[in-house]
C-alpha cells in the first residue's frame, strides 16, 4: 500500500470512528434528562447509602466487601460513587456517565477489529451494530446496568490488549491483558468467559492455529501450537474458575437462587433453547422489547421445536462452511458460549431473559453477518454488490438507530417504563409492582395497591409484599403493613429491609417490646444499616430502664 493510500485509509479510519462515536452520542444523548427508575436503581443508587456518600474510605473499603445485589463488583460501585461525588442526586449525570462508556466501546471495538483483520468497513458495521441496536438500549440508558457498560468497556480494551500480546507475545504485553481481565471480572463477572472468546480469535482473525487450516493467510500475529495457546489461557481460567464460584455464592446469599429453584433442569434447559432462539429473533427484528420478561414455567411445544429447528439449522450451516469461512464458526461459537453464564441454566430469580444480556454476545452474529453477507454479494460478482453490501448495512445501522431513539425514551422514568413493558408482554408481575412503585412515589395510593396486589395475583413475590407494606404505612393500616412484611419476611428471610419494616410497623402500633427482635436481626443480616440501628435504639428508649 502506497503512502498515499495509507494516508487515505488512515482518514477514512479517522471519519468512522468520529461518526459511530457522535451518532451514538446523538441516539443516547436523551437520556441526560432521565430520572432514576425504581427497577434496581434504587438498589443501586438512591437508596443505597454507601454509593450517595459518594467515595469516602468506608465506602471505598465496602465496595471491596459487600456482596450487595448478589455481587462483588467493586469497581462498578467505585464508579458509581464517583458519580455521587460529581453529580450528587443528579440521575443526569450517571446516565452521562453511562453513554460515554458506551461511546467509548464502541469507538474501542471499531478500531480493535479493523486493526486485528484489515477490514474498516465491515468492522464499522460490527461496531455500529454493538452501538446502536435496540436490545443494548437497556444497558445503556439504566444506571443500575452501570456494571455492563463498564465491564463491556474493560471487555472490549482486553480483546486489544490480546491483539497486541499476540502480535509479540511477552510477560509485559502478558501483565497488561491480565489486569485489564481481573479489573473487568471486578466489574461483572460475566467476563468469565472471555478467555473462551481469546481462543476464538486465535482462529480467526489471528490465525494464530498452526498451519493447515483451510483459507488462514499468514499473518503478522505470532502463530503457536495448539498446546502452547491453551496453555496460555490457564492463568485466565483459574481467575474465571474463581469468580464464578464467587458469584454463584453471593448470588445463593442474596437470596437470588431461591426462585430459581422452582424451575427443574428440563425446564430450565428448555428456556434457555427458546432464549438462544428468541434473541436471534429480537436481533433481526427488535419489536416489543421489555425491561422484564417473566419465566413461563412450560414453553409451547411448537415454540421449543422451532426454536431447536433453527439452532440446529445455522449450526449445521456453520459447521459446513467454517473451514472455508471461518469467521462464522467463530461468530456462532462466541454467540452461544458467551451467553451460557446467563442463559438460564443457573436460574437467576424469575426472568425468562433480558435484552441486557446481548450486550456482548450479540458481537458474535454481528461479526458473522458483517463479513458473510459482503462475501455473498462479492461472490455475485463485481464492485456494484459491493455497493449494495454497503447500503444494505448502511440501512441496516440508521433503521437501529431510528429504533433507538425510540427505545431509550421509555427509560426516561419509571411510569414510562414499565406501561411500556405492559403494553407488549402479557402477565408481567415486575411490571405491575414497578408501575406501582412509581403510583406510591407521586402519592397515588390507591392506585399504587391495585396495581401491586395484580403483581402478587400473578406472582407472590417478596419484594412486592414489601412494596404493598410500605404503601399500606403511607395509608396508616400498620397491621396491614404488619403482615405484609412478616409474608416478605418469610418469603426471603435473607433481606434485612424486611425485618426492619416489620418492626417499623409494631413499633408504630404501639409494640416497641415486640419490634426489638426485628430490628436486631435487620443488624444481624446488615451490621452496616443506619435505619435499623436508629429504630433500634429508639424502640429501646421506648421501654424505659428496666428495675432491678
Amino acid at each position: 500500500m502506497g503512502d498515499k493510500d495509507l494516508q487515505g485509509a488512515q482518514r477514512t479510519e479517522i471519519g468512522l470512528a468520529l461518526f459511530l462515536v457522535l451518532l451514538t452520542l446523538a441516539v443516547y444523548g436523551q437520556a441526560v434528562g432521565f430520572s432514576f427508575v425504581h427497577f434496581d436503581d434504587n438498589v443501586y443508587v438512591t437508596d443505597n447509602a454507601q454509593v450517595r456518600s459518594g467515595l469516602t474510605g468506608a465506602s471505598f473499603q465496602w465496595a471491596f466487601t459487600t456482596l450487595e445485589a448478589g455481587f462483588w463488583h467493586p469497581l462498578t460501585w467505585i464508579s458509581l460513587m464517583l458519580d455521587a461525588e460529581l453529580y450528587g442526586a443528579k440521575a443526569g449525570g450517571f446516565h452521562v456517565t453511562n453513554v460515554l462508556l458506551h461511546g467509548m466501546s464502541t469507538l474501542i471495538l471499531f478500531l480493535t477489529l479493523s486493526r486485528m483483520t484489515g477490514e474498516l468497513w465491515r468492522s464499522a458495521f460490527v461496531a455500529g451494530l454493538f452501538a446502536l441496536h435496540p436490545l443494548h438500549v437497556e444497558s445503556v440508558a439504566w444506571v443500575a446496568e452501570r456494571k455492563d457498560v463498564l465491564s463491556g468497556l474493560l471487555w472490549i480494551m482486553a480483546m486489544g490488549s490480546y491483539a497486541w500480546y499476540a502480535a509479540r507475545p511477552g510477560p509485559c504485553r502478558y501483565a497488561m491483558l491480565l489486569t485489564l481481565f481481573v479489573i473487568g471480572l471486578m466489574a461483572k463477572p460475566m467476563l468469565v468467559t472471555l478467555p473462551f472468546v481469546f481462543l476464538l480469535l486465535d482462529v480467526w482473525p489471528l490465525h494464530r492455529v498452526p498451519d493447515g487450516w483451510e483459507g488462514m493467510e499468514r499473518g503478522r500475529f505470532r502463530r503457536a501450537s495448539w498446546n502452547r495457546l491453551i496453555l496460555e489461557k490457564v492463568p485466565l481460567l483459574i481467575l474465571s474458575a474463581g469468580f464464578s464460584v464467587l458469584t454463584y455464592w453471593a448470588e445463593r446469599q442474596a437470596g437470588a437462587l431461591t426462585a430459581g429453584a422452582s424451575y427443574p433442569l428440563d425446564a430450565r434447559m428448555v428456556n434457555a433453547l427458546v432464549s438462544y432462539a428468541t434473541y436471534l429473533e429480537k436481533m433481526l427484528w427488535p419489536a416489543g422489547l421489555a425491561a422484564f420478561y417473566a419465566h413461563p414455567g412450560v414453553w409451547p411445544d411448537s415454540r421449543v421445536f422451532l426454536s431447536g429447528l433453527v439452532l440446529a439449522g445455522i449450526s449445521g450451516a456453520v459447521l459446513l462452511l467454517a473451514k472455508r469461512r471461518p469467521y462464522l464458526g467463530v461468530g456462532w461459537l462466541w454467540y452461544l458460549g458467551t451467553l451460557v453464564p446467563v442463559i438460564g441454566i443457573v436460574q437467576i430469580g424469575n426472568i425468562a431473559m433480558a435484552d441486557r444480556f446481548t450486550y456482548l454476545p450479540l458481537l458474535g452474529p454481528a461479526i458473522m453477518m458483517a463479513w458473510g453477507v459482503p462475501d455473498l454479494f462479492i461472490r455475485m460478482d463485481g464492485g456494484w454488490h459491493r455497493r449494495t453490501a454497503l447500503i444494505a448495512g448502511t440501512v441496516c445501522l440508521v433503521g437501529c438507530a431510528i429504533l433507538s431513539w425510540q427505545q431509550v425514551r421509555y427509560w426516561k422514568d419509571t411510569e414510562t417504563l414499565f406501561l411500556r413493558a405492559l403494553a407488549v408482554t402479557v402477565g408481567n408481575y415486575k411490571a405491575h409492582h414497578g408501575l406501582g412503585m412509581a403510583l406510591l412515589a407521586q402519592g397515588r395510593l390507591a392506585e399504587a395497591e391495585a396495581h401491586l396486589r395484580q403483581s402478587l395475583g400473578l406472582r407472590d413475590d417478596d419484594r412486592a409484599r414489601n412494596d404493598l407494606g410500605v404503601v399500606h404505612m403511607s395509608q396508616g393500616r400498620y397491621a396491614d403493613a404488619e403482615e405484609q412484611f412478616r409474608r416478605a419476611s418469610a418469603l426471603n428471610p435473607a433481606v434485612a429491609r424486611y425485618w426492619n419494616n416489620h418492626g417499623a410497623a409494631l413499633g408504630l402500633q404501639g409494640r416497641a417490646a415486640e419490634a426489638l427482635p426485628f430490628f436486631r436481626q435487620a443488624l444481624q443480616l446488615s451490621p452496616a444499616y443506619e435505619e435499623a440501628r436508629r429504630n433500634l435504639e429508639q424502640a429501646q428508649d421506648r421501654q424505659g430502664p428496666k428495675g432491678g
